[in-house]
């Protein structure tokens, strides 16, 4: 289970309401957000949730939402097809595996909360994420649990870790707690106060994901890499920068494909079908993963299972150049070049199916950083 490495939750006690501030983290880069209504009553929760699903949806499914403990009200917004990408539930909530019967939840990832290590041996079988603290205390939840710190993190990551799970480290958490936590183990650190409270907080995601690459580097030196994402996120160019700071041989597995076929993907498109342009990915993948390499993929290629078994079968790390989907469509609209991104609407639609693919691979976020910037930071944080 990969998650970004900060997990912003909202504040109903803000003057911003629950969807503005979704909407404020979605536009900073954020690709995933959990809803806590509480306060609020269950209505009212409900109307924002639907409004923050919608918005989330006509935007290609970003930011993905969490919804916290309310099993109930992500049952009603899967009912009208705005199922979230998640749900948590604490200690005293309903049970996990009853949540996963629930109508329209069989496919929500889920969550909860541990804070001991009787917690950690027992997480529920539905769940594959965990938070593990508080590691401080937290004004924001009165009746948090006594603070474990940061050796209470350690110990609660690896058993978790241990059972496959992705732990979160969560309480009283700043900048400044960055390194800790994920040299503790965790794979993302929760956080209220501190990213309400920022001016930017896009700059705090971009300090968290530096801090864990320092501590977990995504792939390791001399590794061949596959670039996946939306069409539009600059996996080509980003993946010849980093094929030059590694000194790896780069390809794009799209100008191989016009190679191999003689003519442009426009052409195939038109000529042959879409078919047999996804024939062409399956079929060429293989030649280009016979020695380490960064491959840039075509945006629909990871959805293919003999892609991603290609792929692990040859060892290299695919990883999930995370970009808005809106900046996505802003650089390819309209391109002739581009038979699917001819419509916005379509576009977006297109993505929103991909994201939860695209959203199991381990992301790199270049918010706002060019590609050279990005990927000599990266290979900085490897080499």
């Amino acid at each position: 289970m990969n998650l970004p490495p900060l997990y912003p939750i909202t504040d109903a006690r803000l003057d911003l309401s629950l969807t503005a501030q979704i909407h404020r983290f979605g536009d900073a880069g954020f690709p995933l957000v959990q809803f806590r209504g509480k306060p609020l009553d269950a209505l009212a929760q409900m109307n924002e949730l639907r409004q923050a699903l919608r918005e989330s949806a006509d935007k290609g499914g970003w930011p993905l939402i969490v919804v916290n403990d309310r099993a109930d009200l992500a049952v009603l917004a899967a009912a009208e097809g705005l199922a979230p990408w998640g749900l948590h539930l604490g200690q005293e909530d309903l049970p996990p595996e009853e949540a996963r019967t629930l109508p329209g939840l069989a496919e929500v990832h889920i969550g909860t909360s541990t804070h001991r290590e009787e917690d950690w041996d027992t997480v529920p079988a539905a769940c594959d994420h965990a938070g593990v603290g508080p590691v401080r205390g937290t004004a924001t939840k009165a009746d948090h649990s006594e603070p474990i710190g940061f050796e209470g993190l350690r110990q609660g990551c690896a058993a978790l870790r241990a059972k496959g799970l992705a732990p979160i480290a969560i309480g009283g958490l700043a900048v400044q707690d960055f390194a800790a936590c994920f040299e503790a183990g965790a794979e993302s650190i929760a956080m209220v106060s501190a990213l309400a409270a920022a001016a930017d907080p896009s700059e705090l995601l971009w300090q968290a994901q530096l801090a864990r690459w320092q501590a977990q580097p995504p792939f390791r030196l001399g590794q061949g890499l596959l670039l996946a994402g939306s069409s539009g996120a600059g996996k080509s160019t980003l993946g010849r920068v980093l094929a030059a700071e590694l000194e790896l041989p780069f390809h794009d597995l799209d100008q191989a494909i016009e190679a191999r076929a003689g003519k442009p993907i426009p052409a195939i498109f038109l000529e042959d079908g879409e078919g047999a342009f996804r024939a062409h990915e399956a079929g060429l993948l293989p030649s280009l993963l016979s020695e380490p390499a960064v491959i840039a993929l075509g945006g629909g290629a990871w959805e293919a299972a003999t892609v991603r078994a290609a792929a692990t079968a040859a060892g290299f790390q695919a990883l999930w150049l995370a970009e808005d989907p809106a900046h996505c469509w802003a650089r390819v609209a309209a391109d002739p070049h581009r038979p699917l991104a001819q419509e916005r609407g379509v576009f977006l639609s297109r993505h929103r199916d991909r994201l939860r693919r695209w959203s199991q691979l381990p992301c790199l976020l270049p918010l706002g950083r060019s590609a050279e910037e990005f990927g000599r930071v990266l290979a900085a944080r490897v080499s």
